[in-house]
């Protein structure tokens, strides 16, 4: 039976036809044949650009595509569907904004040259379809706005305290959307912060409603570096040195401030700093200078580092004597000079001092104007021929130290003669 089937003619007429068309369908599809076809999708491409933007306008649907009819061998479409073809519109020539339809021309992939394509017109003709807008690209300011929280004994900034890099956004597109952008805001949310906020934030565009908006435009840079200030909080005291003299000693006399602290901030290191130090010198005071009841103000001295929250620029201390004392003035006559400048005379033209000395009722009766001595030390003058005016020093020869009997202030002065040798 088998041996029947492999004789019979009819078999082999039916294997040759198959084989037959089998090579002519291979034939057809590699030689070949052109056939049309349609690309779907083919991406758009515009030249001309830089021109369109010098004339502030701009593509406002870039992302086109098209559909190109063409006339090829099966091979070439093979090479042509595998997404190589781009139409390319020359936008050079447009002049203002609109509706625009131009013919493109179609770029083809290397390894097709034009002999091997021929491109079938649809409908429409070869051409594309797009809209044309105005361009603008404007700088907007950066705006910042704190929503977190410092931790307890730390004090964040204001808005006026933020710092950016770059300070400003430019924003680009269709005019009537850059129009509506009135800043580009950063919003820092972190809470119980301890230090300074500095890192990258992404921003968002405002409207002059305070609204955010969701715009189709360009910004030049998608985040901006962001400093932000924190501070150490810390109160501190208020204090005033003594020193003895006009017969009072420091146990004697109570100094009344008008605010004994003030509350700064700066940062951990200056805060912790000036809290080492106990207190905010305001002044040292001789007590030779002063009398009771006196009122005396004072600035505050803060580093500019340190930010004065309490808002005090000045002190006011009043002295209140707690010991009794009295005060006499006397004509001092003996006048003195110690260290005289080599190579030349002095002559003492001042006769009389009078001098203010104050102290406890006791040591101030048995004092004499025999007691005062004026003595100028003339070690740190310049010396030049004619009158000079040196300061001097007040010198008590009685009982009692310089907290229970002195003079009640060293601005004293006498005038002196100076020749050469």
């Amino acid at each position: 039976m088998g041996k029947k089937i492999l004789d019979s003619k009819a078999l082999y007429v039916v294997l040759s036809i198959i084989l037959t068309v089998a090579i002519w369908c291979y034939v057809t599809s590699t030689d070949g044949t052109p056939r049309n076809e349609t690309i779907s999708n083919v991406p758009v491409t515009f030249s001309g650009l830089d021109i369109l933007e010098d004339r502030n306008l701009m593509i406002v649907n870039k992302e086109l595509t098209t559909n190109i009819g063409v006339r090829a061998t099966p091979a070439v479409l093979a090479r042509l569907s595998r997404g190589a073809l781009q139409a390319n519109v020359n936008v050079s020539n447009i002049s203002e904004a609109g509706s625009h339809t131009l013919n493109y021309t179609v770029d083809l992939p290397s390894d097709v040259s034009p002999s091997q394509v021929q491109f079938v017109s649809g409908v429409s003709g070869n051409v594309v379809t797009f809209e044309v807008a105005r361009f603008l690209r404007r700088e907007v300011p950066l705006k910042g706005v704190f929503q977190g929280k410092a931790a307890d004994g730390y004090l964040a900034g204001t808005e006026d305290d933020f710092l950016f890099s770059p300070s400003t956004v430019w924003v680009s597109g269709r005019a009537e959307l850059v129009n509506q952008v009135a800043e580009a805001r950063v919003t820092i949310t972190e809470e119980e912060l301890t230090a300074p906020v500095s890192d990258e934030f992404r921003f968002e565009l405002i409207g002059a409603s305070g609204d955010v908006l969701e715009l189709d435009v360009v910004c030049d840079v998608e985040t901006v570096y962001v400093n932000f200030p924190v501070w150490a909080m810390a109160e501190i005291p208020f204090k005033v040195n003594l020193t003895a003299g006009g017969g009072l000693d420091v146990d004697d006399v109570d100094c009344l401030l008008s605010a004994d602290s003030i509350m700064v901030a700066g940062s951990q290191d200056e805060v912790t700093a000036l809290i080492k130090e106990g207190a905010i010198n305001l002044a040292t005071i001789d007590l030779g200078s002063v009398r009771d009841g006196d009122e005396l103000t004072f600035p505050v001295p803060l580093a500019d580092e340190l930010k004065n929250l309490s808002g005090l620029t000045d002190i006011r201390v009043t002295i209140i004597f707690k010991k009794q004392v009295v005060s006499q003035t006397f004509a001092a006559t003996r006048i003195q000079y110690i260290h005289n400048p080599e190579g030349w005379n002095v002559d003492i033209v001042t006769k009389e001092v009078p001098v203010e000395i104050r102290g406890s009722q006791e040591l101030m009766e048995e004092l004499t104007a025999e007691n005062i001595r004026i003595v100028a030390d003339l070690q740190n003058i310049t010396p030049t021929p004619g009158q000079q005016i040196v300061p001097v020093n007040v010198r008590l020869d009685s009982e009692g130290s310089n907290a229970e009997i002195g003079a009640m202030n060293s601005n004293y002065s006498i005038v002196i003669t100076l020749t050469q040798s």
